[in-house]
Formats: C-alpha cells, structure tokens, sequence
C-alpha cells in the first residue's frame, strides 16, 4: 500500500522546473490537441451519425470521469490536512464531464440537442481558454496533475470541435447558442446554490472548519474573490449581481466569437463547394 501511494504521488518536477506556458510540454500538448481534432473531425464528425456522436460524447465523457477520480485520490493521498475542497469537481470545466454522460444517455430531443450545443459551444471555450492561457494550471509540483490538465481541456476542444461539424451547427445563431446559454445558466445557478449552502454550513463557520478549506465553484462566490482574469477587478467594486451578470456575459460573448468563426468557415466550405459545381457545369 505505501508503495502503491509512493508511486503515484512522487513524480514531482525537479524544484523551479514546473512546465511554462508555451514550452515543450504545453507545445507538444496542442499539437496533439491538434492531431487528435482533425482525426476526430475527418474520421468521425464528418459522417454526420448520430450514434457515433453519443459514442463520442460518451467515451470522451467516461475518460474525463477516470482521470478526474485519479486526481481526486492523488489530491486525498498528498493531501496534510483533509479532503482539499478548493478541487471539488464542479467547477466550469468540470460540468462537460457530466454533461457529456448525461447527453450521451438521452433520446433525441431538445434537452439533448440543448447539453450538446453547451458542450459544443461552452466547452470549447473553456477547454481553448486553458490550452492558450495555461499558467494557472501549471503551478503544482507534481507531473501528473500537469499531464491532467492537459489531457482534460484537450479533451473539451476536440469534443467541442467534434460535435460543432457531427451536429451541423453554425448556421443559425439563436437556434445554436440559446439552448446552449440556458444548459450555461443552469449549471452557474447550481453552483451559486452550492456555493451559499457550503460556505454557511461549513466553510464559514472557523470552529467547524479547523483547517481554513474553502469551496469556490465557478469562482463565482459572493465570500471569495474571483482569480479569473478581468473579473477578478470587477467583482470587488460593483454589487454581486452585476458580477454575475459580467460573468455571463462574458463568456457567451467568447462563444458567440466561436459561433461566428465556425459560420464563417461554413459559408466558406459552402461557396468553395458551389464554385467547384459551376465550373464543372461549365
């Protein structure tokens, strides 16, 4: 047993040697981000099957969930003080985890369509926010908890690059992006609700709480300030409503950045395609 714990929590890097944005280990990471994309949509996506999406989704899913229950027993293992809440998997990019299970299982139908377009839409955002801006999650000592977080936001921007060309999205953006917002809606509403509950059941409370433990889902606690980049300065200084407002403004406005480019690329595709028709009509 104290092998089996040695063996799984020693493989630190070597002090001041913590991969860095854009070096070889984040390098290597998207361009097998980027392999594994184009595979996915060229082998896959393009045959436009709907079982082969919830085999996609679903696969995607359960990998997420067995290298999420890793990192927690890792994180319990290394851990001096108790469970570390801070990790509690309900966080952003956490919930596709779910979700993609959850979809994957369902009948056609709009709360089906409506989870994929979140995983699509929202889940590639924040799985392509981490990929290009990974400072934050390089900062443990331990290697695997980096190769973690690679492998789990790699994981959402092919599932979301996945289903945005399998589902055909990008053509309507009302259609796309609404459904997509209230899956978004719903799942920020259960963390505010988790967040509440927690910090005045427990969290809050110094002579329950003996080692300090905070629990921030989304980060969007009203007890905690936000570490996300931008909001961070506007929560202390407008009320918590309009914070949470901000929040989710903006991130809809980086998936409609998503939506526009995957309509341009379509109308591109669709006009290269007609142009090809009417020479060989000519």
């Amino acid at each position: 047993m104290i092998f089996a714990r040695d063996l799984i929590t020693d493989w630190m890097w070597p002090e001041g040697g913590n991969p860095k944005p854009y070096g070889l280990l984040h390098i290597f990471s998207l361009l097998f981000m980027v392999i594994l994309i184009y595979l996915f949509v060229t082998k896959l996506a393009l045959k436009y099957n709907k079982k082969t999406d919830d085999k996609v989704v679903f696969g995607i899913g359960l990998f997420l969930i067995i290298i999420e229950i890793y990192k927690q027993i890792f994180n319990t293992l290394v851990s001096t003080n108790g469970y570390q809440w801070y990790m509690f998997p309900f966080q952003f990019c956490s919930v596709p985890m779910y979700i993609a299970i959850i979809s994957s299982l369902l009948k056609e139908g709009k709360v089906k369509d409506a989870m994929y377009k979140f995983l699509a839409y929202y889940g590639l955002v924040a799985g392509t926010a981490v990929m290009l801006i990974p400072g934050d999650v390089f900062t443990s000592p331990y290697a695997v908890i980096s190769f973690h977080s690679m492998l789990w936001h790699i994981s959402l921007v092919v599932m979301g690059c996945y289903l945005l060309i399998s589902r055909r999205l990008g053509f309507e953006f009302k259609k796309d992006i609404v459904p997509a917002f209230i899956v978004f809606v719903s799942v920020v509403t259960l963390a505010i609700i988790f967040n509440i509950i927690g910090y005045n059941a427990f969290f809050g409370n110094s002579e329950i709480n003996v080692h300090g433990h905070m629990m921030n889902l989304f980060f969007i606690s009203p007890y905690y300030i936000t570490t996300l980049p931008v909001l961070s300065l506007i929560q202390p200084r407008v009320p918590y409503p309009i914070f949470l407002l901000c929040y989710l403004v903006m991130f809809t406005l980086g998936v409609s950045l998503v939506w526009l480019v995957n309509n341009f690329i379509r109308k591109s595709i669709i006009k290269k395609e007609l142009h090809g028709e009417n020479n060989k009509l000519i």
